[in-house]
């Protein structure tokens, strides 16, 4: 099971009556009203808006392979892509009436989460498709992935970074923490965070993971250098 979180700068939406706002969370963010969260009571979705006025909707999907996650996140069709795929986000938005502001990029962003009962059991490469919310049989372009990791009870969790892809990925053995933490909380936060680290160049927060993964971010980005190569780990992919 593969766990796609998204998010997707949309056009200011209509009323709001029905949706209920998120009691905002506590110390994780630098300034209480960085973003402020609306959820739908019957519907999956919810939608978002940061304290640039700037909207967003937000999902999350239960998907099987990599090649779904990477064609859950389109926001426009390519015109090389065969008419038969289905692209859900473009047709979710579309059946309610959110209408993307998306025009430099074709995806939205998304956190991608795995679990492994061993992390040594999958692939750097695969690691690194993970990250960059690749299909299968999409090219390698990057031949090294960035990530930092913490460890509890002898169990791993890997949080990696897209090299300008609009995505991150987590990775962990951890089954509690995916099931308690991660996937209730961590996962949406640090989406937020990551959108807002693209949207405004740095992360609202004075936690410590939250600065971890600004300074791992940033290492990714082609044109930022100032990150601290000591904080994060790098690995080379093997060429096969």
């Amino acid at each position: 099971m593969i766990y796609s979180d998204i998010a997707v700068p949309i056009q200011q939406p209509g009323a709001l009556s029905g949706l209920n706002q998120a009691d905002p969370e506590p110390y994780m963010f630098d300034q209480p009203a960085r973003f402020s969260v609306y959820h739908h009571p019957t519907k999956p979705h919810s939608l978002m808006k940061d304290d640039r006025n700037q909207w967003y909707a937000t999902i999350r999907w239960e998907l099987n392979t990599l090649t779904g996650v990477k064609y859950a996140r389109q926001v426009h069709r390519p015109s090389y892509l065969d008419q038969s795929i289905t692209l859900k986000l473009i047709d979710y938005l579309a059946a309610e009436g959110l209408k993307p502001q998306l025009d430099s990029f074709d995806k939205a962003f998304v956190h991608t989460t795995v679990f492994a009962e061993n992390l040594d059991n999958i692939p750097l490469s695969r690691q690194l498709r993970i990250a960059n919310a690749d299909g299968e049989d999409d090219p390698s372009v990057m031949q090294t992935i960035h990530f930092i990791e913490n460890v509890f009870n002898g169990q791993r969790t890997r949080f990696s970074a897209g090299f300008e892809t609009f995505s991150i990925s987590t990775v962990t053995e951890n089954r509690f923490y995916l099931e308690n933490v991660h996937l209730s909380a961590s996962a949406f936060l640090y989406l937020q965070y990551f959108v807002y680290f693209h949207q405004y160049g740095f992360v609202p927060s004075k936690q410590m993971m939250a600065k971890l993964l600004e300074n791992l971010w940033a290492s990714t980005q082609s044109r930022n250098t100032q990150w601290n190569a000591s904080l994060f780990t790098v690995e080379q992919i093997k060429k096969r």
